[in-house]
């Protein structure tokens, strides 16, 4: 087994876990009947932290490309690299569309798939294939442009990249007046990417660590108070919860340095759980094409008339196991592996 960084293997288990549960409670958050119940409430406090599970995956999927000399090389890395993504976003397409008709939700009409499926996608979360793909295909140059730059230099590419999706917002909302200035000019969800290069390329001494903490802590209570601020018996807006938003960014950032110094100070303890964590943490793509498909069959087929903890509790255990054990089958079998995971 080639070498592997073991903090990396963790975020990505524990990124995969919080996409899970995230799509788990995502109704019960949103619904007005729970409202100020102890469950919606649990659900509130956990829900700053499992959104930061798709920034996760950007970040780390940023450090590791972004630091292999071969990225730079545009046919090379798009020869190697986008097929697996396009491969699976097909198949998996062609799954939950199938799983649609023979559910009765429609028929087969083969426009409506083509304008889901270039548009996306099937399911609600494909879309972040969609935009990796999007990244991947910048990759090369991006690759380019951080080997000739300073660490200051990346962040100030990185506010450059935030301004117009992640502080712009903030401005307009604290200010009486309103700015514009420029149009995004790269995805948005791109200052993930490079934020896990420039967090992962070196240590951060302790001082900065310290910041990067203050700042989830910061991010995490402005991504709870701000949503409970909002909810009402009408209606559960949960304004913070947006993709671009700088609570993620903080709270993703604390959780990525944190676990880096914690794994990187453990090393010699944990060495033992490398081989663990590496096959688990290569079980997390397949885990996430199925994991929404098989939630979508337990919430239609199974009627919960009991309390709603318990109900979450199993619905998200489930699933998670579920997916698991499909990815662990379909790992097994090279040619699903290459066309499913």
């Amino acid at each position: 087994m080639k070498q592997r960084i073991l903090y990396l293997d963790f975020l990505r288990c524990l990124a995969i876990c919080f996409v899970v549960v995230l799509h788990s409670i995502a109704s019960t958050l949103v619904n007005p009947e729970f409202y100020q119940c102890s469950t919606w409430y649990l659900c509130m406090l956990i829900n700053p932290f499992v959104r930061t599970g798709v920034p996760l995956f950007f970040m780390i999927s940023g450090y590791l490309l972004l630091r292999r000399p071969n990225t730079e090389h545009i046919g090379d890395f798009y020869r190697h690299n986008i097929p697996k993504l396009v491969i699976p976003l097909t198949a998996w397409s062609l799954i939950y569309y199938a799983h649609e008709v023979i559910s009765g939700q429609h028929s087969i009409e083969i426009k409506q798939f083509l304008s889901r499926f270039f548009n996306q996608g099937v399911s609600y979360h494909m879309w972040f294939i969609y935009t990796l793909v999007g990244i991947y295909l910048l990759c090369p140059f991006l690759k380019r442009i951080v080997d000739h730059c300073t660490t200051r230099q990346l962040v100030l590419l990185l506010g450059i990249i935030m301004f117009p999706t992640t502080f712009r917002p903030i401005l307009n909302h604290i200010l009486p007046i309103y700015f514009y200035f420029f149009n995004p000019l790269m995805e948005g969800y791109l200052g993930y990417f490079l934020l896990g290069y420039i967090l992962g390329r070196k240590q951060c001494q302790k001082k900065v660590r310290i910041l990067i903490y203050l700042g989830g802590m910061v991010g995490y209570t402005a991504c709870l108070f701000g949503n409970l601020v909002q909810a009402s018996p009408e209606e559960i807006a949960l304004p913070m919860n947006g993709g671009y938003m700088l609570n993620h960014y903080l709270l993703a950032a604390s959780l990525f340095v944190f676990f880096r110094t914690w794994f990187e100070t453990h090393k010699n303890r944990l060495e033992k759980w490398s081989e663990p964590l590496a096959r688990a943490s290569n079980l997390v793509f397949g885990v996430y094409w199925v994991h929404v498909l098989i939630l979508n069959i337990i919430t239609a087929r199974f009627h919960w008339n009991g309390s709603l903890f318990p109900m979450l509790v199993t619905q998200t255990i489930l699933t998670f196991l579920l997916s698991f054990l499909f990815s662990v089958i379909i790992s097994s079998i090279p040619i699903l592996r290459r066309i499913l995971a």
